[in-house]
Order: structure tokens, then sequence, then C-alpha cells
């Protein structure tokens, strides 16, 4: 068995900066965890009694999906533990999961909330871009949110510190080999202990010996994670990261914060395997980048007209190409939970926004 030494530190989030890298400063607001599970650190009630989503899942936004229905109607049911109801939350690093790794060894991020009734949906969220791999990959906040609406929720470190500059032409082929750990380009060299797609597995197998009733084993698919259960998303560099690997892998749903960028790059024009219905992204008009990630939405096909959900409610005509100029102190930033996302009596803004994006 792999050794377990759990640790918790403050969450990175990334900030703007220009062309197609992103740098990574610590969330405001983040909250450091002193035990591996606790009790109580989300914002939800207890349902002991009655879940929330007993009826029929819809997926918001999302038409003509019939084989990802084909394929959940033979999936087995998840098994999740509720007899003690309360969050938990995880922390570890790469190497605690997967002794191999040696690379973007900050601390990784897992949660789950059995006061909820679990969807049976995975969410692995990627952090920003920096010069160097961030010292915590946590996202407290962001689980605040998607753990309330029965999400299982990975935040991975993985090898970011690449852009246009180091990969010209290619940065598709640098992002490709940060998520397999397979060679696709001379400009890295990240091997599978250190790329995304393999550590997704480690930390499953890894979470899934700490804490069996999670059910965590649910999202692996042999050696190799169930991709159709599984929410791909990320803020900024992983935003970028997040669409390629919906571009590459069959994924139940892509979610881009500040992002897609990558403006001309070759991968933003190939078809992806999944279906373009799955695929979703969120910017901000006082966003550097908002040109360049309204240039991607529409190389990659994203479904609808740009919509503002600025005083809209969803499912903002249905379009999958959502943007706000809604005030904030950090554009780039304020697509994600956090100190930079503005909040109205206490709650987050764009909390309907994300619903209808994360399909909560």
């Amino acid at each position: 068995m792999r050794p377990i030494s759990l640790l918790c530190l403050a969450l990175a989030a990334p900030l703007a900066c220009s062309g197609a890298d992103d740098a990574v400063s610590p969330e405001d607001g983040a909250v450091a965890l002193d035990t591996a599970e606790a009790s109580d650190t989300s914002t939800t009630t207890p349902n002991d009694t009655a879940f929330p989503g007993d009826s029929a899942d819809t997926d918001s936004g999302a038409t003509g999906d019939a084989p990802q229905a084909d394929a959940d109607a033979a999936l087995p049911t998840i098994n999740v533990d509720y007899t003690s109801p309360k969050r938990h939350d995880f922390t570890f690093k790469a190497n605690e999961a997967d002794p191999a790794a040696n690379q973007s060894l900050g601390t990784q991020g897992a949660y789950l909330d059995t006061r909820v009734k679990a969807k049976g949906k995975l969410i692995v969220y990627l952090h920003g871009a920096g010069d160097s791999a961030p010292s915590s990959c946590t996202q407290g906040e962001l689980a605040n949110v998607v753990t309330a609406w029965g999400f299982h929720l990975i935040t991975p470190c993985y090898n970011s510190y690449y852009g246009v500059s180091t990969c010209g032409a290619d940065i598709g082929g640098c992002r490709l080999e940060a998520f397999e750990g397979v060679d696709h380009t001379k400009a890295v060299d990240i091997k599978p202990a250190n790329a995304i797609e393999p550590r997704v597995v480690a930390a499953l197998e890894f979470l899934q010996a700490k804490h069996p009733g999670g059910d965590w084993k649910y999202f692996l698919d042999g050696d190799k994670p169930r991709w159709s259960e599984i929410i791909i998303s990320g803020i900024s560099h992983g935003a970028s990261s997040a669409a390629l690997i919906g571009v590459y892998r069959n994924v139940g749903r892509v979610v881009s914060l500040s992002g897609p960028l990558d403006t001309k790059q070759a991968w933003l024009s190939k078809t992806p395997i999944t279906p373009l219905d799955r695929f979703y992204g969120f910017t901000h008009t006082a966003d550097d980048q908002h040109a360049g990630h309204l240039e991607a939405f529409a190389a990659l096909k994203f479904p609808g007209a740009v919509v503002s959900i600025d005083g809209a409610m969803p499912p903002y005509t249905g379009s999958h190409r959502l943007k706000t100029s809604a005030p904030t102190s950090n554009g780039h930033s304020s697509t994600q939970p956090g100190g930079a996302s503005p909040k109205s009596g206490g709650s987050y803004t764009f909390l309907p926004a994300w619903k209808y994006l994360y399909g909560g």
C-alpha cells in the first residue's frame, strides 16, 4: 500500500498575464483544514433523510446526447456510504499516491459531501500556470460550491510551466504530453507519473484506500479514468488544457473558466472526440485575455452565441459561451469561486452560472 501522509495548505489560483502563460497566486478566502476529514467546512445544510436530485438528472443546455445516456444506463450505481453524513476533505501529494512522481509535488485536494446524495460525477479541476509548480493545488472554495450539488472533486497538481514561449506553434503537443505523459514534443519532458491522466488514476486509487465509503474507484475503468463520468475543468492555463483533454478523450463535460486561449494554435481546429454539446466556457470582459477566449470558443465551435449572464438566469438561451462584466477586483480570477469573485448578500453572484456550467 502506498504511504499516506496528509497535509493541508492554502489554495492556489491563477491571475491574468499576457499571452498564453498565466501566473499562480494564493486564492483569497481559502480555508486551511487541520484534519483530513472536516466535519463541517462547507456552506451546505445537512440533509439526512431526503436528497436533492432524486428525480431524473437533467443536463442543462446539452442536447442530442443519446450515446452518453446509453453508456450511463450500463454503469453500476455509485455506492457511497451515507451512515455518517459530513463533508470529507483530503489533502495529499502526488508522490504519496504514486512514489514515481517527482515533479509538481504541491498539495492536491479531494472533496465529497455525504450530507447530499452523490451524483456519480467527478470534477477534475486544473489550476493555472506559473513559472514553477504551485505549492498547493487545493480548491476549498470551489469544493464548498460543487460538493453541495453532490459532485466528487479532485484537484491534481500538474506540470503547467510552459506556454507559447516554450512550445511555439505546438502548445497543443505540450498540453497533450502534460496530460498523457507520452512524448509528443521536444519542448517539454513529462513522464507518466508527472502527467494529469496517470495522476488522476493514482489519486482515485489512493482515495479509495483512504476512504472506501466515498466509492472513488467508481470513476476508474480498469487502469484508466472513467471519462464518461468525469467533468474536466480548470481556470486559465487549466481551462485550455481541460478543453484539449475534451478533444482527445470522450469526457462527460468540459468546463473552461477564463479560457481556453492558445490563439491560432492548431489543436483548436481539431474535431473533438467529446461531443461539442458538452463544451462550456465562461469569461470576464475585464480579463485582458477576454478577446482570446471568445476566439477560442468560436474555433472550438462551442454551441450558441456569446451570452452575458448579467441580469439573466439559466439556461442563458442554451448558449455554452458565457461572459460577464460584473464588478470585480480581478476579471481573470473572478470566474472561479474565491476572493475575486463577486458576492451579493453573502452568496456568490455567479452561483447560478456555475450550476448551469457544471450541470449541478
